[in-house]
């Protein structure tokens, strides 16, 4: 059962971000001060059909592609606590409080361009993800990059890029690890140099 907590905060995350939809950017909602993002994994509702192995590994790898923009993506351990209850801990899972026309939200809080608390939530039950499971990994890397404080990008070849935006694309041609111009906007936005 998800709370009216939780339930509220997915919706307003979601409409703000339909507000930004067609090609202009938003500001950003802040960065992670220290330049660590500290999360932990939820694997209850993951989809029946895609063992838990497997898609533990897509989680971890797409955490793990971010690092090359100059945060480090440290993961705490599993935890029972649900995506989008904004509780004070960065969980990434599966939810079915995500709206169903939606495939995944990234939610929490931030304050004076600090973020404090980012939720990834996946609907476990998009036919699209099973039929295209490259599909389920690029929103996987992308709900990362919003995780980082990045908002959609203009450009249609990047993860970070609003598909509504974009002309359809094939599954099979979609990246799934943060582009080179996904990389440079986020190490604009944390003020790194490789």
């Amino acid at each position: 059962m998800v709370g009216k907590r939780s339930l509220s905060a997915i919706s307003l995350i979601l409409l703000a971000g339909m507000a930004g939809a067609g090609g202009i950017e938003k500001p950003s909602p802040g960065v992670w001060p220290d330049k660590v993002y500290r999360w932990h994994y939820n694997p209850q509702n993951h989809p029946p059909w895609l063992p838990e192995e497997r898609v533990r590994a897509w989680v971890m790898e797409a955490a793990e592609q971010w690092e090359d923009c100059g945060v480090r993506m440290e993961y705490l351990g599993d935890t029972q606590s649900r995506p989008g209850a904004i509780d004070g801990q960065n969980v990434v899972g599966w939810s079915y409080a995500v709206p169903p026309k939606i495939r995944a939200a990234t939610v929490g809080q931030a304050k004076s361009g600090r973020l404090i608390e980012r939720d990834i939530a996946f609907r476990p039950d998009r036919a699209e993800f099973k039929r295209f499971p490259r599909l389920l990994r690029k929103v996987i890397a992308h709900e990362f990059g919003h995780a980082l404080g990045l908002t959609h990008s203009p450009d249609c070849d990047d993860v970070m890029t609003l598909a509504a935006d974009c002309p359809p694309v094939h599954p099979s041609l979609l990246p799934i690890k943060p582009t080179p111009d996904d990389l440079v906007r986020c190490r604009a936005l944390y003020h790194f140099v490789p």
